[in-house]
């Protein structure tokens, strides 16, 4: 069973947040001091909330360098949430593809919500909508200002919390285990442990072999020296 929620965690501040853009606005403004970085050393970056389609306790928030290709957009959200196999990807909005090499500010000139698949097999599918667009310090291409507090999950044998899943299992509610369960899990009797994928906070989680992001691969997205 899921523990779903949709407070999300500032990660300048670490503050509990609550997923509707006014919400997130407000407190952006109080967190950075009350005021947007205006003249010199400012950029022009646009606030995206991004959250899985089918699993919208799974979200994002983020800032955008304005002029950022959606390819940019694109390695994010390999790096931050979904990369496993190499697996083709695509934006598009109402069915039209919106190419890799157009920058975000070309876009949101024109639809104010993008929709977003990686593989098209074993599909992860996103929605990324426009909150504001604003002037602030330069700190990059992209940083997350606010991420999902992470799901708990229950064990699907027992009451305890879960810490990985049965690939094969999921689509039927049995794939949560914890760590106590997994190892008489039918599954991994038959196949082994190395069947099983860890919790990792990803829309991704129990497909095809997602194992999570790489410390060193995301750091580049959050505030200077937190993690």
């Amino acid at each position: 069973m899921r523990r779903a929620t949709t407070i999300g965690i500032c990660t300048y501040c670490n503050a509990e947040i609550s997923k509707n853009s006014r919400s997130v606005l407000s407190h952006f403004l109080t967190c950075r001091g009350g005021q947007l970085i205006k003249g010199t050393g400012a950029a022009t970056y646009v606030l995206l909330l991004i959250q899985a389609q089918y699993s919208p306790h799974y979200w994002l928030v983020v800032k955008v360098r304005s002029d950022a290709s959606m390819k940019t957009i694109d390695k994010f959200l390999r790096d931050i949430w979904l990369e496993c196999c190499g697996h083709m990807s695509e934006f598009s909005n109402k069915n039209t593809t919106i190419p890799m090499a157009r920058h975000l500010n070309q876009v949101i000139s024109e639809v104010l919500k993008i929709d977003y698949i990686y593989d098209f097999g074993s599909s992860t599918e996103l929605t990324l909508s426009m909150i504001q667009t604003i002037q602030d310090v330069d700190e990059g291409n992209l940083l997350i200002l606010v991420r999902n507090k992470t799901p708990e999950y229950e064990c699907s044998s027992c009451d305890k919390k879960a810490v990985a899943i049965c690939p094969y299992c999921i689509d039927e509610g049995e794939g949560f285990l914890c760590q106590s369960c997994s190892g008489q899990h039918k599954c991994v009797l038959e196949e082994g442990e190395d069947l099983l994928s860890p919790l990792m906070n990803s829309p991704r989680d129990g497909v095809c072999g997602y194992t999570g992001s790489i410390n060193k691969q995301i750091k580049k997205y959050f505030p200077k020296n937190i993690i």
